[in-house]
């Protein structure tokens, strides 16, 4: 599943521009929250400014696999493996969110709103698969403005 596109947290954006954020070394996570928080891509920079996670249950923060970074002209395009939950879970969520588990702040890099369609509802998974497919296109595309 994958509902919306990727969008990058304006903190991101700099921190790769810096240089702190680095894809080929760093450990990046993924994780869950409810319908309880709404992602604020200019004023949220890192993992503590994130309410609502899922907890207990079958739930747990995952590691992103796959990671690559390549270069087409201007564009440089960040893949990763689609982001797997679990195969029999139980949840229901709003928000994936990807941070920079290396970074000293644990630096939120992207949020998907995992139910575009419906407002806030959520998506729920019964005993079952959740995972979110990454566009073929890749995970985050980035390039200069046309």
């Amino acid at each position: 599943m994958a509902a919306g596109d990727w969008q990058l947290f304006g903190a991101a954006i700099e921190r790769i521009a810096k240089g702190e954020i680095d894809f080929d070394a760093h450990t990046f996570r993924a994780l869950l929250t409810s319908a309880g928080y709404t992602p604020d891509l200019a004023a949220h920079d890192d993992l503590a400014d994130v309410t609502n996670e899922l907890a207990g249950g079958d739930y747990a923060r995952v590691a992103l696999a796959g990671l690559s970074v390549t270069r087409s002209g201007t564009s440089v395009k960040i893949d990763c493996n689609d982001i797997s939950f679990g195969t029999n879970v139980t949840l229901s969520a709003k928000w994936c969110l990807v941070f920079d588990d290396s970074h000293a702040g644990d630096a939120l890099v992207a949020a998907l709103d995992l139910n575009t369609a419906s407002g806030v509802a959520v998506l729920a998974s019964t005993n079952g698969l959740f995972q979110i497919t990454i566009d073929a296109a890749g995970w985050i595309e980035m390039a200069p403005p046309a």
